[in-house]
């Protein structure tokens, strides 16, 4: 093992300064070759965020190193447009070996080109992430059916699909073609900024992988008290002072282990909070994510609707029990001015222009009807009526002389009812009567 560090100001920012570790390991017949790249601020006047590069290291080891076929990111991994070929994808995404992300880049519908070139970004991304490309014309909802939407991409979209890291699915991070354009148009980088996404999220892991200059003095160390031990075992004659030396190198070891054990620990806590990362990442990205679509589809629709004005409608403290408890009641005012309102006054024409373009929701009339269904043919409360009831937001008060009927959680609106009618024949009409007139 050997380990170098080089250290040097950045050329463009003044008090910040890059740290390069190199990592060495020679193993069965090959060489591993892990590089650390940081940046170490002297100042909090710093305040420009470093740019993720790839190291000049890396382009010599492509250059000139027999790079072993395992190694990540050799060249860019091809599909076909087949149900065959989507599969055979499906398998390397869900793939729980597998350690490094997978980057998928597709086409744009109108030139069926890629926004990002898929070979500059495998150069990019060499030794951390697989790009995987296809120049057929992709059926999208095939891909979809196969893949599922959340690890397919088409229109010139890139998705970064990470390793599963233990878990039942894989974290992904979609850039639309809009998202992708809009970094080239800022000046931004594309390839550097996909690059720091993929080292957002696997830094972390890949890091425990990598030897830095203690790693390597901690294991010249170990060897050469391992060295020590053989060569005092092989010279020594003194029974008291071997004795002695064992125990002394016993506690060692001891110690060792106990620094082991302290290292897996934290490497451990490492991991649970990486994932944690990972999970919090993925639900904002989701969040995002429909936010997103829900704003497109309000714009839309605020592009397409002939109505005017500006809402008027505002209440204080009191929530809706039901959808359109609120506007179905404003409406219902409305429409009972409008029936006593004199013909072709501005009034009449002004309340009709209300009513034409806003509806009554509905669901007011779909409770009626469902409380209609429960009480018609009402001898007692049964487990089937409180079942029917919780779906509408009301409960059953089985209570003193008679039972009551509320929304849950508002003791203010109570409809009592007689626990065992006696006449059974209108008794049912009666429960529905007052539930209207009290609670809806």
């Amino acid at each position: 093992m050997y380990s170098v560090l080089l250290s040097h100001p950045d050329h463009t920012v003044r008090g910040r300064q890059w740290i390069t570790e190199i990592g060495i390991r020679e193993e069965n017949e090959s060489t591993i070759v892990s590089i650390l790249l940081e940046t170490s601020d002297i100042s909090t006047l710093v305040t420009e965020i470093p740019s993720t590069t790839k190291p000049r290291l890396v382009n010599f080891l492509q250059s000139n190193g027999e790079l072993h076929p395992e190694t990540v990111g050799l060249k860019v991994l091809s599909f076909s447009n087949s149900r065959e070929s989507l599969t055979a994808l499906s398998y390397e995404i869900e793939r729980k070996e597998r350690k490094h992300p997978l980057v998928l880049v597709s086409n744009t519908k109108g030139s069926n080109k890629p926004v990002i070139n898929p070979s500059k970004l495998q150069d990019q991304l060499f030794g951390l992430a697989q790009v995987v490309y296809s120049e057929d014309e992709i059926n999208s909802w095939e891909m979809e059916e196969v893949l599922t939407r959340k690890y397919s991409a088409w229109d010139g979209a890139v998705n970064i699909i990470y390793p599963s890291f233990g878990r039942d699915s894989c974290h992904t991070k979609l850039l639309s073609q809009f998202a992708i354009n809009e970094i080239i148009d800022s000046g931004a980088h594309a390839l550097q900024t996909i690059l720091s996404y993929i080292t957002h999220t696997t830094n972390g892991f890949n890091k425990k992988n990598h030897f830095s200059p203690s790693a390597v003095r901690a294991k010249r160390q170990k060897d050469q008290r391992t060295l020590l031990k053989k060569r005092f075992d092989e010279l020594s004659e003194d029974t008291e002072y071997q004795e002695l030396a064992e125990q002394a190198f016993a506690q060692l070891e001891e110690q060792e282990s106990l620094i082991e054990q302290l290292k897996q620990k934290h490497e451990q806590e490492i991991d649970e909070q990486l994932m944690l990362c990972i999970e919090a990442q993925d639900a904002r990205d989701k969040v995002n994510a429909d936010y997103s679509v829900l704003d497109m589809r309000f714009k839309e629709l605020q592009g397409n609707t002939n109505k005017k004005g500006k809402p008027i409608l505002v209440h204080g403290g009191e929530s809706e029990f039901y959808n359109g408890e609120v506007s179905d009641l404003v409406i219902e005012v409305i429409k009972n001015q409008l029936d006593s309102a004199k013909v072709n006054s501005r009034k009449q024409q002004l309340l009709q222009d209300i009513m034409k373009h806003n509806e009554i929701d509905g669901t007011k009339a779909s409770y009626i009807q469902v409380i209609k269904s429960i009480f018609g043919n009402y001898a007692g409360v049964t487990p089937k009526i409180k079942s029917e009831l919780k779906k509408l937001n009301m409960e059953v008060v089985e209570e003193g002389s008679h039972n009551h009927v509320k929304f849950i959680g508002d003791e203010r609106y109570q409809v009592p009812f007689a626990k065992t009618p006696s006449d059974k024949g209108r008794v049912g009409d009666n429960i529905v009567r007052d539930i209207k007139a009290e609670l809806l």
